[in-house]
């Protein structure tokens, strides 16, 4: 139905059954469809990793192990990821929380999201705490 909700354009359901040539080939398209997304976010990543690997500079980078200060690797050629991760660290510092959050997350300690549910209190017993009548 439209949004005045008359029933022009539609269509009915369509009558395919398992097994039918035209089901299988609807299957294969989708297939095809969920590679070819599967292999553009392949080479997007792949081009993530090469360019966060580019240095900032021309010339040999430096290890992030041989950057002994945050000052200091402003003056050294690292690489655009070592940049990125003190970018980050020099905005958590200065009271970025957004800052702060990205780089605990990324190192893996983001907190559980999780929800305790305790299922032994009754109706009544919740209504009593509640000071609900039944």
């Amino acid at each position: 139905m439209n949004r005045n909700g008359s029933p022009q354009n539609l269509t009915a359901k369509c009558s395919l059954k398992k097994g039918d040539a035209r089901t299988r080939e609807i299957a294969m398209m989708g297939v095809q469809a969920r590679k070819e997304k599967a292999l553009k976010r392949k080479q997007f990543k792949e081009t993530i990793d090469v360019v966060l690997r580019a240095s900032m500079k021309k010339g040999a980078t430096v290890s992030p192990e041989d950057v002994i200060s945050i000052a200091e690797a402003k003056n050294k050629n690292v690489d655009a990821q070592t940049a990125i991760v003190i970018a980050m660290v020099q905005r958590a510092t200065m009271g970025d929380v957004q800052s702060a959050i990205w780089l605990r997350d990324t190192v893996g300690e983001k907190p559980k999201d999780k929800v305790e549910v305790d299922q032994s209190l009754t109706i009544e017993e919740w209504a009593k705490n509640h000071k609900v009548k039944l």
